[in-house]
């Protein structure tokens, strides 16, 4: 299932009830009792995701350099036996998309170097918002070999031939996660083998760190409790009913936990901060994440200096 497609919020909804109904038990007391709570709450859920610059979205790879040559003819020549294959284009009276549009998410590149045509589709996949497919050219048909949602933002070919291939997830409107899922490939007998890596989630709200390291340096958690936050400051409040969290906090361990540190930040006077992506050896107790639970996935998000230690 595509990570952006459902939300699964982890934070204890009665300790939030709770949390809720002491607010309005102590505007009450002080004569205030007619201010809207629920207003209050969700007036500044973005105020704090303004004051910085934010990651950017997976990158989307421009698949248009990578096509081969008369590229036309060929995507004509795999419409004209597969469209078919692309139920979207042609049964879905919803989507109003046609043949002609179909060719525009059709990209002919050779991937495993045998001089043939192979066709990537990306573009719209009927449920979900974006799908990736890659035909092998198998000179009298083609051979569907790979499928994943959403586009393609890293594409890297050695000798002519595919052997990394990276696909990113920025969602839709309603969505607050970037994933990017990387796979390794492998050619056996002039066949691509995709071997699924690692999946890396982002809050899209995260702080782009200024200052990313060489290398990444290996760290451990200092303590068993650990809090993971979308920028370099410890900020524990309002409640943010949308996220069902507090302040900018996106995860919470309550175990050692284990990672690498990319980047640092320091706000002066001992008040430092990591930008580190955890392993998927521990998971949080509670966190605003969604989609994690079915591929071990990588965390990003910024830690205090004083949170770990460096290895």
């Amino acid at each position: 299932m595509l990570p952006n497609s459902k939300k699964n919020l982890a934070f204890n909804h009665d300790v939030i009830r709770a949390v809720l109904l002491s607010l309005l038990v102590l505007l009450s007391v002080t004569g205030n009792a007619q201010i809207d709570i629920q207003h209050y709450t969700s007036a500044t859920d973005t105020f704090y995701w303004k004051r910085y610059t934010h990651i950017p979205k997976p990158a989307r790879s421009d698949l248009k350099r990578l096509a081969v040559s008369k590229s036309s003819r060929k995507v004509d020549a795999f419409v004209a036996r597969h469209t078919a294959d692309f139920p979207q284009f042609t049964d879905d009276p919803t989507q109003r998309l046609t043949a002609r549009e179909l060719k525009k998410c059709l990209f002919p590149v050779d991937i495993n170097g045998d001089k043939l045509a192979d066709m990537i589709f990306c573009g719209p996949g009927g449920w979900e918002p974006e799908i990736v497919q890659i035909w092998l050219n198998r000179r009298d048909s083609f051979e569907l070999v790979f499928e994943d949602y959403q586009y393609i933002s890293k594409f890297r070919k050695v000798d002519g031939k595919l052997v990394e291939l990276q696909t990113g997830d920025a969602g839709n409107r309603d969505n607050y996660l970037y994933f990017t899922r990387d796979y390794r490939v492998k050619q056996e007998n002039g066949k691509p083998v995709f071997i699924k890596g690692k999946q890396v989630v982002t809050y899209k709200y995260t702080e782009e760190p200024a200052l990313l390291y060489p290398q990444p340096v290996p760290f451990i958690s200092a303590a068993d409790t650990l809090l993971v936050r979308a920028s370099s400051a410890k900020l524990n409040e309002p409640f943010n009913p949308h996220l069902n969290s507090f302040g900018n906090i996106v995860a919470k361990y309550r175990t050692k936990a284990r990672g690498v540190v990319l980047g640092y930040k320091s706000n002066g006077k001992g008040n430092d901060w990591f930008f580190v992506e955890f392993s998927p050896s521990a998971a949080p107790s509670a966190s605003i994440l969604y989609g994690i639970d079915k591929l071990p996935t990588f965390i990003r998000g910024w830690v205090s200096s004083q949170a770990i230690r460096l290895e």
